[in-house]
């Protein structure tokens, strides 16, 4: 195996062959460029096909980013405490370092081919890699090694990175000047080379900075810089695979046994705590618990507090090693911490959790397929004899029911705790299959364990075909086990609101009803969660939601049931859609004084809520607070709503693009929604920039997020609507056909809309008439648009048509068949009632637009979406009255004078 100074040797010897110490940073897997970078030197012919945007660009992949926030704790490292024992980190199993000849390849031929085509051209200019690896060689080489930071900094600007060679270089040279600090940084900075556009490390790759990470380690042999070491593999997600736990958590006890807890809090902080929780959680050792909760009582006494994500995540780690136990001993040791503390899954652990219970081969019990057991016994209400409302056959994924021959003895300990454990992290194939196991060992769950697995099956897409009834039943067996009165009340109230809960989500209107009249029956009412899921079931989006939330919060808080966290944001959603902007503070005000934290989806709310009504400062202020709250995790729904606000009502680009930079600091993952905003960004806004909106369209072929028909619809307004180039927008149409797309709606408006602002309405009518025999209904904004064609084209009888072919939204909610058109029936929209009294204005019917404003009214739509329609009217009103006593004043003058 080569060691640090061998393999940098080697580099020396290759020096020679600089240009193959720097390459280009492309991406087989769909990166996509951070916007502040650019995909060439401005000085260097690196690719013809480079984007000529002067300020933006982006290259033609996707990101394929770690979800893990980028946890920047202060590094607290002062160097007064070392390592007796050099040998901490081993870097035996790591193998030979990467040759520096290995190259990536990525998707763009420009990339690919470079190399090939600067020989082929006889081209003598020096490549850009080439003359910075160079430099570099030179700079730690020479009199100040240092000097090399400012073309490892040019080399991230760049997209480049250096090889192994060159890197062991970099840090063997700081080392042997004996100045591990520096070499810590350099090796900072040679890591972000690599994922600084979004790219990942290669095995080999992670074995080379791991490598060195431990060789510097060894050297200093000092403890703060050994975990300040640790968190820079952890920022990059090479922790767990680098050995360097053992070592770093062997010092720290090293330390603490030799100095005592007084001298290890002068050298950690809070995020020093969290990386030796994380260092303890990658080891899979006997007591694992034991180890965390010691390290976990340190924090406490030299009072230091973890953070709640990072409790959350060593809890659910217990999980996935199927040791309960552990997370049991581990979850009672935090809430001496955190009173009341419950794990929550962070966002980049969400895809790993739910997919737990997965794994089990397609004959375990919870992926069995079976015929349903009549002869299981049977003991419902009559609340619930349709609780399946998805139709689930017989061929269900679900649990064995008990055989009818045996009694199921009631297991309440251990085993129905684990269950009620997998709900609460919304595990529900792991419940189900447990509940199989338990059964299958003539063991019956407690009533608590099968509630909350109804609830979890519900709400988890892959189990809601669950037959809730057997799992009904089965609570039934369990109830009847219970012989004390209060307890088997208790149970029967969670049972109940566990089957109103899943009826509710699955749509079962009626079922849900009983359900919630036998929970009133027993002299109670449904918990928050139960009232939040019937708020959400029970509102179409047609009328005015923000009545049925403020109804529902009043009945929680005449019950005295205790809101949480679901519920307030249930209710803020509705109030914020309403447009009642003063409630939804009101709302949010009164969940702060609960001591209920708002989490990223409350934020989101809020933030949607400020943008809605065009308050600027107050998104501003409530996105800066989200981030730098202890509990935050980095979501997609804040991002887009303040790109979106800046995008569609605000027109400043260089602030959306500000938070599309931040949402890739925080390394989230790019959204369809959030390209299309990227679109119309470059589209929509001046200074135009119709390349790169293309362009961008183009990075979208590959990776996650493909080119959707709403990418192609947002190009297709841009042209025809913004630029009033409709021959263009129909080629663009035309060109997302190509690919294979089936438009639905999206793109069709988009074309129609065109059509109408270019004065073409017959075409318009009949590019809908094309989306009708496709097969896809129109819209009620596809109908809004032809009202508006038809008031252009003074052609009111056919706007009123289409307008009185529409439904109001309360003859829509009394039809049963409605779920946002009723029978084939487009439902009207506030902005319909507003296209609608719009083009009476523009035709002088002022008395047919009040008409359709008192309609409008009838509809309980919020004020402030009455009072354009409201103010256009009285604008016009006003306008013909200024008119008229213009005209007779005129009239009088002219009669004057010929008098």
């Amino acid at each position: 195996m080569m060691n640090l100074k061998t393999t940098a040797m080697l580099g020396n010897i290759t020096r020679q062959g600089v240009s193959r110490q720097f390459m280009p940073l492309t991406n087989s897997k769909n990166s996509v460029l951070n916007l502040s970078q650019r995909t060439a030197s401005q000085s260097g012919n690196v690719s013809a096909n480079a984007p000529s945007n002067p300020v933006r660009s982006f290259s033609s992949t996707q990101a394929s980013r770690d979800g893990n926030n980028n946890n920047n704790a202060n590094h607290n490292i002062t160097g007064a405490h070392q390592f007796n024992n050099p040998s901490h980190f081993s870097t035996t199993h790591l193998g030979a370092l990467p040759l520096s000849s290995q190259r990536f390849q990525g998707p763009l031929a420009s990339n690919v081919n470079f190399r090939k085509d600067f020989n082929k051209s006889g081209n003598k200019t020096i490549p850009r890699y080439s003359q910075l690896s160079k430099d570099a060689w030179d700079a730690v080489n020479g009199q100040d090694a240092r000097a090399v930071f400012s073309y490892l900094q040019e080399m991230r600007h760049e997209g480049l990175y250096a090889d192994s060679a060159l890197s062991s270089r970099i840090i063997s040279q700081f080392l042997e000047l004996n100045n591990p600090k520096d070499a810590e940084k350099a090796l900072s900075m040679l890591v972000d080379c690599h994922r600084n556009l979004g790219r990942t490390l290669s095995a080999a790759q992670k074995n080379t900075y791991t490598s060195l990470a431990k060789d510097i380690a060894n050297h200093s042999s000092d403890f703060s810089q050994a975990l300040s070491l640790a968190k820079l593999l952890d920022r990059h997600g090479l922790l767990a695979s680098s050995g360097f736990a053992d070592g770093a958590l062997r010092s720290y006890r090293q330390l603490k046994t030799t100095a005592g807890l007084d001298a290890v809090k002068t050298v950690i902080n809070t995020g020093d705590v969290d990386t030796l929780l994380t260092l303890q959680s990658s080891l899979k050792t006997n007591n694992r618990y034991k180890h965390l909760i010691e390290i976990l009582s340190d924090a406490k006494e030299m009072n230091i507090i973890p953070t709640q994500e990072t409790c959350s995540r060593i809890s659910l780690s217990f999980m996935q090693l199927n040791d309960y136990t552990g997370q049991l001993a581990w979850d009672t040791a935090v809430q001496e911490i955190y009173p009341g503390y419950k794990p929550t899954v962070p966002e980049d652990m969400e895809q790993d959790m739910a997919t737990l219970g997965s794994a089990s081969s397609p004959s375990s019990p919870a992926y069995s397929h079976h015929s349903r057991n009549s002869s299981t016994s049977s003991n419902t209400s009559s609340g619930n004899s349709n609780s399946n409302s998805t139709g689930a056959s017989a061929s269900t994924a679900t649990y064995r029911a008990p055989n009818s021959g045996s009694q199921a003895m009631p297991r309440n300990g251990d085993a129905s705790e684990a269950i009620i454990r997998a709900c609460r992290f919304g595990y529900a194939a792991v419940a189900l299959e447990s509940i199989n196991k338990m059964i299958s060992q003539n063991q019956l769950p407690s009533a608590q364990a099968i509630a909350d697995t109804i609830q979890v099956c519900a709400k988890r897409e892959k189990e809601r075909t669950t037959d809730y009834q057997q799992l009904f039943q089965l609570a039934h067996q369990s109830l009847d086990s219970i012989s004390d009165e209060a307890q088997r009340h208790s149970a029967e109230y969670e049972v109940y609101n566990a089957m109103l809960v899943a009826n509710a989500t699955l749509g079962d209107m009626t079922s849900a009803k009983k359900n919630y009249d036998d929970i009133v029956r027993l002299g109670q009412f449904p918990d928050a969660t139960g009232y939040a899921t019937l708020l959400i079931a029970t509102t179409t989006g047609a009328v005015d939601e923000a009545h049925d939330a403020l109804r529902i919060l009043e009945e929680v808080k005449r019950h005295r049931i205790k809101p949480n966290i679901f519920f307030y944001n249930v209710v803020i959603g509705k109030l914020s859609r309403g447009r009642k902007i003063e409630r939804v503070l009101e709302v949010y005000e009164e969940m702060v004084q609960q001591n209920i934290r708002p989490n990223a989806i409350t934020y989101g709310t809020l933030i949607s809520a400020c943008t809605r009504v065009g308050s600027e400062e107050m998104a501003k202020n409530l996105f800066q607070e989200m981030v730098s709250a202890t509990n935050y995790h980095a979501r997609h729904g804040p991002h887009n709503a303040m790109i979106q606000f800046y995008v569609r009502q605000k027109k400043d680009r260089q602030a959306a693009l500000r938070y599309y930079d931040d949402m890739l600091q925080r390394r989230l993952t790019p959204t369809e929604h959030t390209y299309t905003l990227l679109i119309e960004a470059f589209a929509c806004i001046q200074p135009y920039d119709l390349t790169e909106a293309n362009h961008l369209i183009q990075s979208l072929k590959r990776g996650p997020v493909r080119a959707s028909e709403s990418h192609y619809g947002a190009l297709i307004h841009a042209y025809g609507v913004e630029h009033r180039d409709v021959s263009t927008a129909e080629t663009v149409f035309n060109n997302m056909l190509a690919t294979g797309i089936v438009p639905k709606g999206p793109a069709y408006q988009s074309l129609i809309e065109s059509f109408i602002t270019n004065n073409q309405v017959s075409r318009a009518v009949a590019v809908r008439n094309e989306l009708l025999k496709s097969g896809q209904p129109s819209s009620a904004y596809i109908e809004n648009t032809l009202i508006r064609g038809y008031s252009l084209d003074k052609n009111i009888r056919k706007a009123e048509e289409i307008f009185d072919a529409m439904m109001d939204p309360y003859d829509a909610q009394k039809n049963k068949n409605s779920n946002g058109s009723a029978s084939g029936v487009i439902v009207k929209e506030p902005s319909t009632y507003q296209s609608m009294a719009t083009a009476y204005l523009e035709n002088g019917m002022i008395d047919r637009a009040h008409e359709t404003l008192t309609r409008m009214k009838g509809q309980h739509y919020p004020d402030l979406v009455i009072k354009p329609v409201e103010e256009a009217i009285y604008a016009a009103s006003n306008k013909s009255i200024h008119s008229g006593k213009n005209a007779l004043e005129s009239k009088k003058e002219d009669l004057r004078v010929t008098a």
